[in-house]
């Protein structure tokens, strides 16, 4: 077993701190294109997903005539994802996607892509649907966003084990040589700050709503192998008891408020949900 890395971020800020961090740094523009449908893989008690198809789809956008303005403001989406200035990211593409013409143009998936990924990172999966119910159908049926709109309906879902899966394949998706290379490196540091701030507060879930919890049932809820979520939740100040393969997450607090109440009961009642899709 390797040494305990670092806990994982625990503030809005640090949140940030992490999405910043894993955005790769800028590289030369070259033409876009937008490759095969990702597909959701079932939980690890269950049947494998189907290979991913190898059809590819057509270029983001043609660069040969003027440039559409979500073009123009995919570099500031872009460098507000880098520096992990999400809100400022939200308000720009949210002004960018309403304001500008010719909503029907593939290009338009350099501000709404970033922009549900974003909503996704912070938690709001409301607006997310929103920002995915405004594409025409032609662009809803490019592979990339369909396989966004799998991704969402998991987190809302609360189905953990696809979610970890279908950001993997998400990320393998647009990481294919022929895909556009900015927006595939966008996307790919985007999920994995996505991931981690997703792992992070069902990790915060699952220690309000246990006293303990078996090794195997934390795999699927963090979709990490038992060594990985040993690393994991060790550092993070939860017990791992060897002989039994059971975590025992930190000590509450003795203080108790209706707040606390209502917390710790809106936790067993996700948990209970999320406990039925992982047995589904």
């Amino acid at each position: 077993m390797t040494g305990p890395p670092t806990p994982p971020p625990s503030s809005a800020t640090e949140i940030e701190d992490a999405a910043r961090a894993t955005l790769p740094p800028p590289q030369p523009v070259t033409e876009p294109a937008v490759a095969a449908e990702p597909v959701a893989a079932e939980p690890a008690a269950a049947a494998a997903a189907p290979p991913l198809p190898e059809q590819v789809a057509p270029a983001v956008a043609s660069q040969t005539a003027q440039k559409t303005s979500y073009e123009l403001l995919f570099p500031s989406i872009t460098e507000l994802a880098r520096s992990g200035s999400l809100q400022d990211l939200i308000e720009v593409a949210e002004r960018g996607d309403l304001s500008a013409e010719n909503d029907r143009h593939q290009s338009r998936l350099y501000l709404v892509v970033p922009l549900v990924l974003v909503y996704l990172i912070v938690d709001r999966n409301a607006p997310a649907f929103h920002a995915l119910s405004r594409l025409p159908d032609n662009l809803s049926a490019f592979p990339l966003v369909k396989g966004l709109a799998s991704l969402l309906a998991s987190v809302s879902e609360r189905k953990y084990v696809h979610v970890y899966t279908r950001a993997e394949q998400l990320r393998a998706f647009v990481s294919q040589p022929d895909f556009d290379a900015p927006l595939g490196q966008l996307v790919a540091g985007m999920l994995t700050g996505f991931v981690d701030a997703f792992r992070k507060r069902t990790l915060a879930l699952l220690a309000r709503a246990y006293t303990s919890i078996p090794l195997q049932l934390a795999q699927g809820y963090l979709g990490l192998t038992a060594e990985q979520v040993v690393d994991l939740v060790v550092p993070a100040g939860w017990d791992f008891h060897e002989t039994t393969y059971v975590l025992t997450p930190p000590k509450r607090s003795t203080s108790f408020s209706r707040d606390s109440a209502s917390s710790t009961l809106y936790a067993l009642n996700l948990v209970a949900e999320a406990t039925a899709n992982l047995e589904a």
